[in-house]
């Protein structure tokens, strides 16, 4: 059992893996449990008089209380400040550039620290950035344009205090807030060298015309331009900052520093990025998780499989296979039967099509072992049934170095599944380097003529082969 006492200068580690479900004891005071719960990081189960059990609740991340740092480790072979650095992606809003640089995972805290105190000290060497912010305010004078109606509704025959709108030329703008509040936050961390809590001191003196933003509160949202060209690396590990980390101080000192991020999400959201930004343009783009009918309507009465299928391939405008003249694209497979009523639906993951055909689809899942990928497997088929294509990818990160992708042919059909693993461990480059060679594996497919796994002739020799396993049995 691990204990802990608030303010004790000593600091005790304990880690866990994401999906541990047996938890660990600590002793720890009644506002330190309630803190750490706060979190989300882990449950936090009373085991006894100031004892603890702590059990993973999903997320990732490191948290630091009363002298307890407790962190929770991706099951993807992949350490805390390597997330941190290298999984916060959006699709416009690439990684942090390599002037980050990124520690071993008991420094995370250090390492977050001193990576913003030198960008920041870097884009304030050439001064403020000031700007345009809009102020609404109640004044004897008149300053920019009266608000009538605000003037009549508030100040009824009253001629001051005017309401007037004007705009000034401040330093209090998103920007300088964003950076402003990530220092300020940070200098409270516990364990910092004083020579990196003395520059992110010096940063926060430096924005003091910045107002702060509050715990929980909305984050101001800023647009890279020509002006804050020189910010822009500090703001976005700063933006980062604010939203995921918080730092709870009490008479001067952090009761609680927390990063917490659900893995699940940061993968799929780097997986969707980069296949976007590798596949969209010349023709194809890549749609995010339509969803498809699996079944072709209601049969007619007394119509046999044989007759049903016969008269989808005969004609009347219908598509192939289809028996209740559904309207239809060239192949069909994005659209849906034209009868109404209850059909079952698929989610399809990302599908990649050029001009207006499917050509594969891609499911970025999180869960690593093979029993929990199982029900992926099922899902891909069906989808793959759905668009009528014939390869499909399951991307997850890897377990182990050098995994390379499996094919899986799925019996009695043409329809292959590709586990494909992406390296995390190794870096934004390296991941983005896999990403790319399977965007060129699905620009490959696209140029190859389309396959029909589902064809008359294949329906019926299939229950053919059925019927006779039958009979053998």
């Amino acid at each position: 059992m691990i204990s802990a006492s608030a303010g004790s200068a000593a600091s005790e580690t304990i880690e866990f893996d994401e999906f541990d479900r047996r938890g660990r004891l600590v002793t720890l005071s009644w506002e330190g449990a309630q803190h750490l719960s706060q979190t989300g990081l882990v449950e936090v189960l009373p085991a006894g008089r100031d004892t603890w059990r702590l059990i993973p609740s999903g997320s990732v991340g490191s948290v630091r209380v009363e002298g307890l740092s407790v962190r929770v480790l991706p099951a993807a072979n992949l350490g805390l400040t390597q997330l941190f650095f290298l999984l916060d992606h959006a699709a416009d809003n690439a990684f942090l550039p390599s002037a980050v640089q990124a520690r071993d995972d008991d420094e995370l805290w250090v390492s977050v620290a001193e990576s913003m105190a030198a960008l920041a000290h870097q884009a304030l060497s050439s001064g403020l950035l000031r700007g345009y912010r809009r102020v609404d305010e109640a004044l004897t004078t008149v300053r920019g344009r009266i608000r009538l109606g605000d003037q009549i509704r508030r100040h009824p025959g009253m001629t001051i205090p005017l309401e007037v709108t004007y705009s000034e030329f401040t330093p209090d703008i998103a920007e300088n807030r964003i950076l402003r509040t990530a220092a300020h936050r940070l200098q409270f961390l516990p364990d910092l060298p004083d020579a990196t809590r003395r520059r992110l001191a010096m940063v926060d003196a430096r924005l003091a015309d910045a107002s702060l933003i509050g715990q929980g509160a909305p984050v101001p949202s800023w647009t890279p331009t020509r002006l804050n060209a020189r910010f822009q690396n500090a703001l976005t590990l700063a933006d980062r900052i604010v939203r995921r980390i918080s730092v709870e101080v009490e008479d001067g000192h952090a009761a609680s520093a927390a990063f917490v991020t659900e893995m699940p999400a940061l993968f799929e959201r780097f997986v969707e990025a980069e296949l976007t930004a590798a596949l969209d343009g010349c023709g194809g783009r890549l749609l995010q998780n339509p969803v498809v009918n699996l079944d072709s309507g209601v049969e007619e009465s007394g119509a046999g499989e044989t007759g049903a299928v016969e008269r989808g391939a005969a004609g009347n405008g219908a598509g192939e296979g289809h028996a209740d003249g559904a309207t239809r694209s060239r192949s069909g497979r994005h659209s849906a039967p034209a009868t109404e009523g209850d059909h079952i639906s698929v989610r399809t993951g990302l599908v990649y099509e050029v001009d207006g055909e499917p050509v594969t689809t891609f499911v970025p899942t999180y869960p690593t072992d093979r029993r929990a990928r199982a029900a992926e497997h099922y899902r891909l088929l069906a989808a793959c049934t759905a668009l009528g294509v014939d390869r499909a990818y399951l991307v997850y990160p890897a377990q182990r170095r050098n995994d390379a992708p499996q094919p899986r042919r799925i019996v009695h059909t043409d329809i292959s599944i590709v586990e494909y693993p992406v390296d995390l461990s190794m870096g934004p480059a390296e991941a983005r380097r896999t990403i790319v060679e399977l965007s060129e594996q699905a620009r490959e497919l696209a140029a190859q003529p389309p396959a029909r796994h589902r064809t008359a002739a294949r329906h019926h020799t299939a229950r053919h082969h059925t019927e006779g396993r039958r009979h053998a049995r």
